[in-house]
């Protein structure tokens, strides 16, 4: 069976930027290890188009050249094009879109021969409420939310990573609907972990959305707690709060603001971290959780979107509605002086990730390509 997988690839895989080229690739790494399956990896850069064999499995890249203007505006029109062209050449049994928005729409209407399954990595709906600008929230309303209806309401097949897309577009999907999770990679689970007393981990953009701020006047509450948050600034005046914050309260000896790592960096922060707090406004199915259970570590989250089907409350971690500081406090607490707890937490943690290696995810998403093609 041929696959077109269409999505953001990134140059080097082993520095993939966010969730969803994460995701994308350790799939790919996944499905190449079953056999069986020849694979084309598509992605739209800024540069002239080019082909090249990965070396894992034979995946061939394929990078198609892409305007950076003008998408939202025409619809993707020119990648339509560029896409259409490309399946024309390959000719794959089905085509794999790695999200319900751009990459979605352009399968849909570009691969009109075959069957197209579409990832469901977040929801544009909820991302949008996040967004200040009047500009942000209007071009977001015209353009992704009108693009994000036309997947969830024409993919004959959507892949999602917990229930949760499937709860909140109810009857909007006319297609079916499977739940395969997110793969993890393997280096998560290989992991040794040394953890030490008191490190807290958060990984993610600082951003409002995040909501790092509730973090840091939790921390504050926590005696012997030190945080280490690792992530992009994708919000330059919340940053400069966060940082005035930490002085205010004057915990810069125990508040570590590391910027974004690499991934052995990162790989190093979730082995000597003792649990894993995300304070998060709304999540779809955030990497970070899984990738943390993986590596043997409690999370602490806000019940929000689809983190309430990866922590199970009492058991893998805590859940806090958002903006509650004080349970917040009281949870991470909970964590730092309770070793037995937390290695209790850890362990049934790490059993309940397996579902997530990307060999049991591959295995899942090839059993609906073979279903699409049958």
């Amino acid at each position: 069976m041929r696959v077109a997988l269409v999505g953001p690839y990134p140059e080097e895989p082993q520095r993939a930027d966010g969730g969803v080229e994460a995701a994308f690739v350790n799939l790919v790494h996944g499905l190449a290890s079953l056999g069986g399956l020849e694979l084309d990896v598509v992605t739209f850069a800024h540069a002239a188009a080019s082909t090249h064999d990965s070396g894992d499995g034979g995946v061939r890249i394929h990078r198609l050249a892409s305007p950076r203007r003008f998408n939202n505006v025409t619809f993707y029109r020119s990648r339509r094009r560029a896409l259409a062209g490309l399946l024309g050449e390959l000719r794959p049994d089905v085509v794999h879109a790695q999200d319900a928005l751009g990459y979605g729409y352009v399968c849909l209407k570009a691969a009109r021969q075959v069957p197209v399954v579409v990832s469901v990595h977040g929801i544009v709906r909820e991302t949008r409420k996040a967004l200040t600008r009047p500009r942000d929230r209007l071009q977001v309303a015209i353009a992704g939310v009108a693009v994000e209806r036309y997947c969830i309401r024409h993919a004959p097949y959507l892949l999602q990573p917990t229930p949760y897309p499937q709860e909140y577009f109810g009857r909007e999907i006319r297609g079916r609907i499977v739940d395969v999770g997110n793969a993890v990679a393997d280096r998560f689970f290989a992991l040794e972990p040394a953890p030490e007393q008191g490190r807290v981990l958060f990984a993610g953009a600082i951003s409002r959305g995040k909501r790092v701020l509730d973090l840091v006047e939790a921390a504050a509450r926590v005696p012997g707690a030190s945080l280490r948050i690792a992530g992009p600034t994708t919000d330059a005046e919340y940053a400069r709060e966060l940082a005035d914050r930490v002085q205010a309260l004057r915990l810069r000896d125990r508040v570590e603001l590391l910027g974004q790592l690499p991934a052995e960096r990162m790989t190093e922060e979730y082995r000597r971290a003792a649990l894993l707090v995300l304070p998060s406004g709304q999540e779809t199915s955030p990497m970070v959780i899984a990738e943390a259970m993986a590596a043997r570590l409690p999370v602490v989250a806000t019940r929000v979107g689809g983190v309430r089907h990866l922590v199970d409350d009492g058991r893998t971690g805590f859940l806090v509605d958002v903006g509650d500081v004080d349970a917040l406090a009281r949870r991470i607490s909970e964590l730092v002086g309770d070793e037995s707890t937390r290695r209790s937490f850890a362990a049934a943690a790490r059993s309940g990730a397996e579902r997530f290696t990307t060999r049991a995810v591959a295995t899942r998403v090839r059993a609906v390509y073979e279903e699409a093609v049958r």
